[in-house]
This record gives structure tokens, C-alpha cells and sequence, in this order.
């Protein structure tokens, strides 16, 4: 199969700053979106910490007999320990965080590692189901079914994570592997994106573009469109025969 893929990634009309960062590794099959958090450009340097180390670790692990999976885990310690140390020896980037969903491909599978609310996706066979699951208040109120899908687009604490690298010690990621099929749809996104579209929004588009760079522009479009209250990335693998 071949594996097309493409970003876009927009500051919005609320923010000053882009915190976003995504970052695409085709030579080591890696794919992955940030969302930083901080004051002071704190959560810029966190996102672009996130991407680089996550990068050099998978890097150092190519030729190791370790599944793609304990790949990204690893990569997810290497980025949580970096931004944690320094937000500790750096006043100014004190409190600093940032989500991060990565894929790594090999030639016949697909390894995922989430932790934040930024999100993954795939898109197979006309339907879209989310592979992530939020690590936030309100994410854990939905799946304690104790609040609405439209509840939670409103709720004051929507922005609150329960789980970001660089804020403690240690972080354990989400982890998942699959097999890909021909057509398949991978896409990973901010929340910026997710705050102003709906899933079978996001599957419209997919679905009437098969340009991956065009699709990722018209949703960035849309996010901002309808408001663009945050920075708005998403990065997406189209799977073809």
C-alpha cells in the first residue's frame, strides 16, 4: 500500500500564538500532533520539545527488535522526562505541558499512543470511530455518561486535562496497534478542530476529498470559519493501494 499524508495547522482569531505542533517522519514511519499549554510561550516550547524528542527516541530505536507500540511508549517517556526537567530548572516555563497523539507505521501495522485530548481518528468503510479517548474532566464525564456531547462543547472545565506530558514525573500513555486497510483514513487533530466540527462533520470531508493537503486545509478553514477560538492542526494518512 501506499501512504499519503498532510498537515495544517492555523493560530485562529482568539489566539496570539500558535501552541500547535505537528510533525511528520516518513523516513521512520512517524506521524504526530501536540497541543502545548503554559503562559509565556511556554506551551510552544512544550509541543516543539514533544515533537523533537519523540523523534530522536524512535530514531535511536531503529534496527531494535521492539514492537511499534513499546516504540512510542518509549518516545513518550523520553518527551514527558525532557519537558518535565525543564519546566523545573526554567521558572519561566514553570506549569508548562502539552497532549501529544502519535503514529508510528511500519509496513504492515500501525501503533498508536495518545495521551491529552488531542485525538485520533480513522475513517474505514464510509463510518468514523474515534481511537482516543479524552484525558479530561469533561472526557470523564461523558464516558460517566453523567453529561451530553452538546453539554460538553459548553462545559467551563472542557479545557482541563487529567493527563499531559511534562507536568508530572512520569506519564503513561494510551497505547493501540491495528492493522491497516486500503482506504483507510488515519487523522489526528488538536481540539481546536474538534471544538467546531463534529465527527461525522470531519468524515464529510474526508470522504469528498481525496487530497489529504486540501482535506486538512478545509477543516482548518471551517475551525475558523465558525470561530477559531483555539489553534486549529490536524495531520492526516490516506492509505491507498
Amino acid at each position: 500500500m501506499i501512504l499519503r499524508a498532510a498537515a495544517s495547522t492555523d493560530v485562529g482569531l482568539r489566539r496570539q500564538a500558535n501552541e500547535d505542533r505537528y510533525a511528520m517522519a516518513p523516513d521512520l514511519g512517524l506521524y504526530l500532533v501536540a497541543d502545548g499549554m503554559g503562559g509565556h510561550r511556554a506551551g510552544q516550547v512544550a509541543s516543539e520539545m514533544a515533537a523533537e524528542a519523540a523523534i530522536r527516541a524512535v530514531e535511536a530505536l531503529q534496527g531494535a527488535e521492539v514492537s511499534p507500540a513499546e516504540k512510542l511508549r518509549h518516545a513518550v517517556a523520553c518527551a514527558n522526562r525532557e519537558i518535565h526537567t525543564s519546566a523545573c530548572l526554567k521558572p519561566e516555563l514553570a506549569g508548562m505541558g502539552t497532549t501529544l497523539v502519535a503514529v508510528l507505521v511500519t509496513q504492515e501495522r500501525l501503533a498508536l499512543a495518545h495521551v491529552g485530548d488531542s485525538r485520533a481518528y480513522l475513517v474505514r468503510n464510509g463510518r468514523i470511530r474515534c481511537l482516543t479517548d479524552d484525558h479530561s474532566v469533561v472526557g470523564e464525564l461523558l464516558r460517566r455518561q453523567q453529561i451530553s456531547e452538546d453539554d460538553a462543547r459548553e462545559h467551563p472545565h472542557r479545557h482541563v486535562l487529567t493527563r499531559a506530558l511534562g507536568v508530572r514525573r512520569n506519564a503513561a500513555p494510551d497505547l493501540a496497534e491495528m492493522t491497516p486497510q486500503p482506504q483507510d483514513v488515519v487523522l489526528m487533530c488538536s481540539d481546536g478542530l474538534t471544538a467546531h466540527l463534529r465527527d461525522e462533520e470531519i468524515l464529510s470531508v474526508v470522504q469528498v476529498q481525496e487530497e489529504p493537503q486540501v482535506a486538512c486545509e478545509i477543516m482548518v478553514s471551517v475551525a475558523n470559519q465558525r470561530g477559531g477560538v483555539d489553534n486549529t492542526t490536524v495531520l492526516m494518512l490516506r492509505y491507498e493501494k
